[in-house]
């Protein structure tokens, strides 16, 4: 394969792992070199990870192919998992992930151009064994996934065949409460397409109804034609926000060129690639289901999506879940009796309309590390130690450790921040 190629994949394969680990650009260009760092096992010199001078694209970045074969399949415990943080290694997944299946099927970067395809069960993608590890709960979502990945491979398997049937628009709704992971999942289903072939391609835009719109009215339906134009999967966040529905007022110029370019679109395009909508809606209260109103607003859209994808509140105990997996990729150890003080309080929130699911979780766990932030900064200021083994020691153990006490405290706070109390 000629380096021009190979830098081809390696992109992608990066592009892949960026969306896979929710890293900003500059966390995944050093996790970039971590990674390389580790394949040649020069540990993590602080030259290699920070010097641009001593990392170019036609010199590390070329060994992928290699660093691919050294990763294997990446068996727990191993060294690249030893050396990276748990978001580094998410990146570090997707990336070898991709990269394994695009050099595989290197002829057109999907699957072999000649022959029948070949049927993968969507249980053994890489991508839904993913997504059943880092999302708690949401089976009715799961196994809604897994069929439609089965449907999309069934109606391709058909084709193959010229056994005719009705296209099967591949325009689906992601929707449920605020701070599901529809947006993970999303994600998540669209690697499962790529990795089974059922696309042209694994290009992934990802967007907010109010970034399709431009600075100028005139631009707008050009930057929506763009977007369709370059990527295979599109994925359009809170697309509702282009409508105004406040009836005193009109949805401005930007939205309306907006949404007429985006039906024009998706009747063009729902069969060769992938649309996801996701947003607000399902089983919520009726004010706050934005995607109904959007849809029934928008009939040229509503018309062609195929299927939806229903994600349900989280319950109390599946909360306590999540803030342990949480804590637990931030390297946090929680002190024995934890859930007893965490348990009655999600049992109150899950109740609350205006409840954030997983979000809060995340906040709950900002505001935790913040109080044991604060205690360990007054414990340095005075503390003695005999030696620095002893210093280290003690110290690892405070960083690394959110106390009953400090659950306590933050949930104090975090009341009286949110006004829950």
């Amino acid at each position: 394969m000629n380096d021009k190629k190979l830098q081809e994949i390696e992109q992608k394969a990066y592009e892949n792992g960026l969306f896979v680990s929710k890293l900003s650009k500059t966390d995944a260009e050093t996790a970039v070199r971590k990674i390389y760092a580790v394949f040649k096992n020069q540990g993590f010199d602080y030259i290699i990870i920070n010097d641009p001078a001593m990392f170019h694209f036609n010199g590390d970045r070329l060994r992928f192919a290699e660093l691919i074969v050294d990763a294997g399949e990446l068996e727990q415990g191993n060294k690249y998992e030893r050396r990276l943080s748990p978001y580094e290694y998410d990146f570090l997944r997707g990336y070898v992930e991709y990269g394994k299946y695009a050099l595989a099927h290197q002829s057109d970067g999907v699957r072999p151009k000649n022959g029948p395809s070949v049927v993968i069960n969507p249980e053994q993608t890489k991508a839904y064994q993913r997504l059943c590890r880092l999302v708690i709960g949401q089976e009715e979502m799961k196994h809604t996934l897994y069929k439609l990945a089965a449907v999309y491979q069934f109606a391709r398997k058909r084709e193959e065949y010229s056994l005719l049937s009705p296209p099967i628009h591949k325009v689906l709704a992601f929707v449920g409460p605020p701070g599901t992971a529809k947006t993970t999942a999303a994600l998540f289903f669209a690697e499962m397409m790529a990795e089974e072939g059922i696309l042209g391609g694994s290009r992934i835009a990802y967007v907010t109804g109010t970034q399709l719109k431009a600075k100028y009215v005139g631009q707008t339906s050009d930057r929506v034609h763009q977007i369709f134009e370059e990527n295979d999967i599109i994925i359009i966040d809170e697309a509702y926000s282009l409508v105004n529905y406040n009836e005193t007022e009109r949805t401005d110029n930007f939205s309306q060129e907006a949404l007429a370019q985006l039906c024009m679109e998706v009747e063009d395009h729902s069969d060769d690639k992938l649309i996801i909508f996701a947003g607000y809606g399902g089983k919520i209260n009726e004010k706050n289901n934005k995607m109904k109103k959007f849809l029934s607003e928008n009939p040229g859209i509503a018309s062609r999506i195929t299927f939806m994808v229903h994600f349900s509140p989280y319950t109390a105990e599946e909360m306590l879940d999540i803030f342990e997996s949480l804590a637990n990729q931030a390297t946090f150890r929680l002190e024995k009796g934890w859930e007893e003080i965490m348990l009655p309080f999600f049992q109150e929130r899950v109740k609350d309309e205006n409840f954030g699911n997983g979000r809060e979780a995340r906040r709950f766990l900002e505001n935790a590390m913040a109080i044991t932030a604060e205690k360990f900064a007054k414990w340095a200021a005075t503390a003695e130690f005999s030696g620095t083994y002893a210093r280290e020691k003690e110290e690892r153990q405070r960083l690394s450790m959110l106390t009953c006490d400090d659950l306590r405290e933050a949930l104090t706070e975090f009341q009286k921040e949110h006004n829950f109390a």
